[in-house]
């Protein structure tokens, strides 16, 4: 499922429980939000980041803080039923935006780097990624920052950790990369096998839709596809690529695995 027209436009360079600074893919705007999503500020990113300090100036850091990461072609919105289950267990939930389909993976990595380094660095942190987002947080577990040693545990959805043939199959011609991007391309050609391999605590939770002939797993990603050496966990779900976030047993069991003691 791909968003609407304009949904891809945005990144998340600033956040700070809830309030969110975003920068235009192509850098030529910024603009703030409040926690309810609507913008209160546009200008330079200078400008945004004085009215973010305005309206709510730093706090102590969070005592574990989970930040969320979509997939391609989608948006924050399609990981709230699983940020809500985070909040009400008691975590500090940071769901961000990234323009999925006009960059890079090193880029949306450096981006969401970029926005750890300028917030309190929390007692705890995690990740829970859906599809694209888990190979962002692979590429982010290479940085060396202030935020790094606090890396708890890492919660993958539908992870292209071995790459995806049918989206290899798609992108003859460059035809699909034209529209999802150079994130796609990178997908396509395996450049997830080059990432780094997490040193935390992963779980991860493929689809399997049995029975469909010519659907492979959750009908974009693979089982096979999904697996990660040296994971903690790996869980089969019946559901697909596009809705498997939202199944129970995945918000229960990322809930689950993520609040439990570390065990590195």
């Amino acid at each position: 499922m791909i968003e609407p027209p304009g949904t891809q436009l945005w990144a998340d360079s600033r956040w700070r429980d809830g309030w969110r600074v975003q920068r235009r893919w192509d850098g030529r705007a910024s603009r703030m939000l409040n926690p309810a999503g609507r913008i209160v500020c546009r200008g330079s990113i200078a400008e945004c980041e004085r009215a973010l300090e305005q309206a709510h100036p730093a706090q102590a850091p969070a005592d574990h803080l989970v930040v969320l990461l979509h997939g391609l072609g989608r948006t924050r919105r399609s990981l709230a039923r699983l940020d809500r289950a985070l909040l009400e267990a008691g975590f500090t939930t940071a769901r961000l935006d990234y323009p999925s389909t006009r960059k890079p993976i090193q880029e949306h990595a450096e981006t969401v780097a970029d926005l750890l380094d300028h917030m309190p660095t929390p007692a705890k942190l995690s990740f829970a990624s859906h599809s694209l987002g888990g190979l962002i947080v692979r590429q982010l577990l290479g940085y060396d920052s202030a935020w790094r040693p606090s890396v708890e545990r890492v919660v993958m959805v539908a992870p292209p950790n071995q790459g995806a043939s049918l989206a290899a199959s798609l992108d003859k011609g460059s035809i699909m990369r034209g529209i999802l991007g150079p994130s796609y391309g990178q997908i396509a050609q395996g450049f997830a096998t080059t990432l780094p391999v997490p040193d935390v605590p992963v779980a991860i939770f493929a689809g399997d839709v049995t029975g469909v002939p010519g659907v492979p797993g959750d009908g974009l990603v693979s089982v096979d596809e999904t697996r990660l050496e040296g994971s903690t966990e790996h869980h089969i779900v019946p559901a697909i690529h596009t809705f498997l976030m939202n199944h129970p047993a995945v918000i229960h069991g990322a809930v689950s695995f993520l609040s439990r003691a570390p065990d590195r």
